[in-house]
């Protein structure tokens, strides 16, 4: 049975295509480095960041910022830790 249940584990971990999930961390938006928040609020300057969380993609870790327009309209935005910017 314990077998069975690591099986089961492993493979939800490492997926069908033999690679790791990725998982998103939260990160308290005041943690996320100043040159990735300008980054954003370079290209963004009108929305405001509520929430943030890393992530690895394709193998580049990634910052990925919530915000939200005055008309109540959301963004997700994801900088690399070089400060590109992803679309």
């Amino acid at each position: 049975m314990r077998s069975a249940l690591v099986a089961v584990m492993t493979a939800f971990c490492t997926g069908c295509g033999g690679e790791a999930i990725e998982v998103k961390q939260p990160l308290p938006l005041d943690q996320v480095p100043p040159q990735i928040l300008k980054v954003a609020h370079d290209r963004y300057p009108d929305l405001k960041f509520s929430a943030a969380w890393t992530e690895v993609e394709d193998g580049q870790s990634v910052y990925e910022l919530k915000g939200q327009y005055k008309n109540g309209k959301m963004l997700e935005v994801e900088v690399t830790t070089d400060g590109k910017l992803l679309e």
